[in-house]
């Protein structure tokens, strides 16, 4: 119920917005959930009116000409001619976003932006197929883990597993890029006692906000 009074209060906004003379944004609606980091944004503009730009916040706050505080705008674009659609040129991280349209009224200029309206982008998380190198001679497991994300940072756990229980144990937070397959390189060397051929699951987890992608393989002690 209250996300349908939320959507039905950002529809009536714009509506009233509408009427002052500014954009109606089309899409995304609000509320929507975007499944790509570079989302395609469109409007309409009554007539005699022209599209100055759009702004994306991570903030609902506006300042009292009805713009985006400027320390709040993840993503802009400024235009030359009048337009109706726009892709932002860098892609956006996972979160919750507002956006809004700045319009102008050609024969008397004055600007105008309209009511903000927020989307959604979901983490995204990817663990890709994992390489090993086997030392016997070195006693040394090597392996590389990549993955795919759309946050600024994971939580990478590596782990070692015999008989279903955990022999080695790595947790870490690295930086990720968007729009870049990140990686780490990992050594493990088989401790004394162990069997050389051993059979082992290794298992790479990965985490951000709540989000886990998990994928394991089976090894053998080098």
């Amino acid at each position: 119920m209250r996300y349908r009074l939320a959507a039905l209060l950002a529809l009536a906004a714009v509506v009233a917005g509408t009427a002052l003379g500014a954009a109606t944004p089309v899409s995304p609606l609000p509320g929507a959930r975007v499944t790509t980091s570079r989302p395609e944004f469109s409007w309409t503009l009554p007539p005699n009116e022209q599209a100055k730009g759009v702004f994306i916040s991570d903030s609902p706050d506006v300042t009292p000409a009805g713009g985006f505080f400027d320390e709040n705008v993840a993503a802009a674009g400024n235009f030359v001619t009048d337009e109706r659609n726009w892709t932002p040129g860098s892609p956006l991280y996972a979160g919750h976003y507002w956006w809004s349209v700045w319009s102008t009224d050609t024969p008397n200029p004055h600007d105008r932006y309209s009511t903000p309206i927020d989307f959604t982008i979901p983490v995204s998380l990817a663990v890709l197929p994992v390489k090993t190198v086997r030392s016997t001679y070195l006693h040394l497991l090597a392996f590389k883990v990549r993955w795919r994300a759309n946050v600024q940072a994971v939580v990478l756990r590596l782990q070692l597993l015999r008989r279903h229980k955990v022999v080695w144990r790595q947790t870490e937070t690295d930086p990720n890029v968007l729009g870049s397959v990140g990686s780490k390189s990992v050594g493990w060397y088989r401790p004394r006692g162990m069997k050389r051929g051993a059979p082992l699951t290794l298992q790479v987890i990965l985490r951000a906000k709540g989000v886990r992608k998990a994928r394991q393989l089976v090894v053998r002690a080098p």
